[in-house]
């Protein structure tokens, strides 16, 4: 079962080093219909129709997410995972708009370090010599895998950083709440629970900011909705479902080392 679990995630790689290409082709897209440089209304549209779409998926195709649904504990592990998850992904893709894909995808991958540096602090397990060189490893190739990164370190790259902080969260809690819950039902009350959370922060911004946005124009637009209907099936129904089921088999650092392939496809 490890090595399937070591080919699923493997797979959720690939599929992840694309969402980077489609979340800026989305970005771009929305431009026209902005009215200023912030890309937060678009990015919280973006996000919540993804999870939206996605939570939609996984009951109409997998049985098993419509199984303990009414299991109170269920709900509270979904709720875990989905702050975390959220997060990271707003800040993914706000950040994303100052930089570019590879980037984005070497400074998400500090995850690694960040899961290693967690397990240490809180589980007081240091990972044996082989990981952790894995973990150096994966870090510094992801960042020069097209060269130098170039960093400058703004407002962009920081969001970014914090974005990888919640990833290094979401797999320490996916590692324990899939154990305890069943994988697939966590699945589709974490995507839901991420879809309604976001609906609400979008309305709350874009009351706060209105006529930022047009937000039927750029729903309309196809070069807006591929990237988005192909990161909510394959980046979050397809990738975040394989996850929650075969993560657990893992070490949550061995599993953030194979994650740290994303910008492989990234660049």
């Amino acid at each position: 079962m490890r090595n399937k679990a070591t080919i699923a995630l493997f797979i959720v790689t690939f599929i992840w080093g694309w969402t980077f290409v489609w979340l800026k082709q989305a970005l771009e897209a929305s431009k026209m219909y902005s009215t200023t440089d912030d890309t937060t209304a678009v990015s919280l549209i973006f996000v919540c129709i993804r999870f939206g779409l996605a939570a939609c998926f996984l009951p109409l195709f997998v049985k098993k997410a419509r199984v303990n649904i009414k299991d109170f504990a269920v709900w509270k592990d979904g709720f875990i995972l989905a702050l975390f998850m959220l997060g990271g992904f707003v800040f993914q893709m706000i950040g994303l708009d100052g930089i570019t894909p590879a980037v984005s995808a070497f400074l998400t991958s500090l995850y690694v370090i960040f899961t290693a540096l967690i397990v240490v602090i809180w589980k007081k397990y240091v990972p044996t010599y082989t990981i952790l060189f894995g973990v150096l490893l994966a870090t510094f190739g992801a960042g020069y895998i097209q060269g130098p990164p170039g960093l400058h370190f703004d407002l962009a790259e920081w969001l970014t950083v914090l974005c990888a902080l919640l990833f290094a969260g979401h797999i320490i809690a996916t590692d324990v709440v899939t154990k305890r819950s069943s994988p697939i039902a966590v699945t589709f009350t974490s995507i839901l629970l991420s879809a309604l959370i976001c609906f609400l922060v979008s309305i709350v911004y874009v009351s706060l900011n209105p006529g930022e946005l047009q937000i039927i124009g750029l729903l309309t637009d196809s070069k807006f909705l591929i990237p988005l209907i192909l990161t909510a099936v394959f980046g979050t129904f397809i990738a975040l479902t394989l996850v929650n089921y075969f993560q657990k088999l893992l070490d949550p650092v061995r599993a953030s080392v194979l994650y740290a392939l994303e910008p492989v496809w990234a660049t």
